[in-house]
C-alpha cells in the first residue's frame, strides 16, 4: 500500500517558486519525526515537457553518537 501525504498527520509537503522564472522548489517536513519514518521517499513531477524522479534516503538516530564521522573530515 502506498500512503499519500495526507494519509500521515506527521508529514506535510511544501512548494514555492523558484528559484529561477518558471521553477517551483517542493520539500517534505516530517514533524515529528521517529523511528518509523526512515526509509526512502520519491519525488515524481511531470509537466507538458517531459517528467523526474529523484529519491532520498533518511536514517533516524537517537542521539549524535550514532552518526559516522567520515575519516579524515575536519570540522
Amino acid at each position: 500500500m502506498e500512503l499519500l501525504p495526507g494519509d500521515r498527520e506527521n508529514l506535510a509537503i511544501q512548494t514555492r517558486g523558484g528559484p529561477e522564472k518558471h521553477e517551483v522548489t517542493g520539500w517534505v517536513l516530517i514533524s515529528p519525526l521517529s523511528k518509523e519514518d526512515a526509509g526512502e521517499y520519491e519525488c515524481h513531477a511531470s509537466n507538458a515537457k517531459g517528467e523526474a524522479t529523484a529519491s532520498a534516503k533518511i536514517h533516524v538516530v537517537e542521539t549524535l553518537h550514532e552518526i559516522a564521522l567520515t575519516k579524515g573530515r575536519s570540522g
